[in-house]
């Protein structure tokens, strides 16, 4: 009896709060987009091959921020915005005034191609990039190992709801405080860009592959690695036990490997965990 009557006091958005508060969420790319992913050294994490990446610019459309419970929505974020994690963060992506001051156990954000976005801290030209070539994700970098280099610079269009999001530590949602503010992190996760499983826990860096691939050109090996030159690599053709799709459809090639692999950057307060949604 005391869960139905505390269900019935808990109907419309300020039933169970205490005032309000503010909620901002920020964005980082943290050490390996902003410095680099190094090489793996002993049981230390690090791309196992031997190659240390270092990006010079990640971009990424970030819109859709949602707070509420369930199918009731507190806030929303109207205008998507095009954000360089490779540049020092954390930075502003939002800041919600006057929300019911109360849990809210529904978090959710988008990393989608907008027409319509705007600058977050990205330079004009980058965020006419991204609009002109219809990308919600964007990167160029180096990868390194002894003498070799090799480049890259790669856009994806992938669209992706980070949906049910939660923190080991601070579990699901966010808890707004009364009368104070609470900040809250969505966290890119640039190594992710180079795990060898799209399923597995276990997964390792690796860029081997990637790197070979600069050979599948028609003009041969450049040092630059395209999306094309990912195109032309087969996994089958890859060393067994690596580049496993875990029943993911629809993946092929190398290049639908990494394109895949781009819905597992959203991430929640650092180490925390949403639900990726393909639309």
């Amino acid at each position: 009896m005391k869960k139905w009557m505390l269900g019935l006091s808990c109907l419309g958005l300020m039933a169970c709060s205490d005032g309000a508060g503010t909620v901002t969420f920020t964005a980082y790319g943290e050490d390996y987009i902003e410095k680099e992913i190094p090489a793996a050294v002993g049981d230390e994490d690090g791309i196992v091959d031997g190659w240390t990446v270092r990006f010079s610019k990640f971009l990424v459309v970030l819109g859709e921020v949602k707070v509420g419970n369930h199918d009731e929505t507190a806030v929303e974020m109207t205008q998507a915005r095009v954000f360089d994690v490779h540049k020092p963060g954390p930075v502003v992506v939002e800041t919600f005034r006057d929300v019911p001051a109360q849990e809210w156990d529904h978090v959710s954000f988008a990393i989608a191609p907008n027409a319509n976005a705007v600058a977050g801290n990205a330079d004009a030209a980058d965020v006419t990039r991204m609009k002109d070539g219809g990308y919600s994700v964007y990167m160029e970098g180096t990868a390194t190992k002894g003498a070799q280099t090799k480049r890259f610079a790669w856009g994806f269009t992938t669209n992706t709801v980070y949906e049910h999001c939660e923190s080991p530590g601070l579990g699901a949602g966010v808890t707004v405080p009364k009368d104070g503010e609470e900040t809250v992190q969505l966290t890119i996760h640039g190594d992710h860009l180079f795990f060898d499983d799209l399923q597995s826990p276990d997964a390792k860096m690796r860029f081997d592959a990637l790197a070979a691939a600069d050979s599948m050109g028609i003009a041969g090996p450049d040092g630059e690695v395209t999306l094309e030159e990912l195109a032309a690599v087969d996994l089958t053709e890859l060393p067994s036990g690596q580049y496993g799709t875990g029943g993911v459809g629809n993946v092929q090639t190398l290049r639908d490997f990494v394109t895949a692999l781009t819905r597992n950057l959203g991430h929640y307060r650092g180490e925390g965990e949403c639900e990726p949604r393909a639309r």
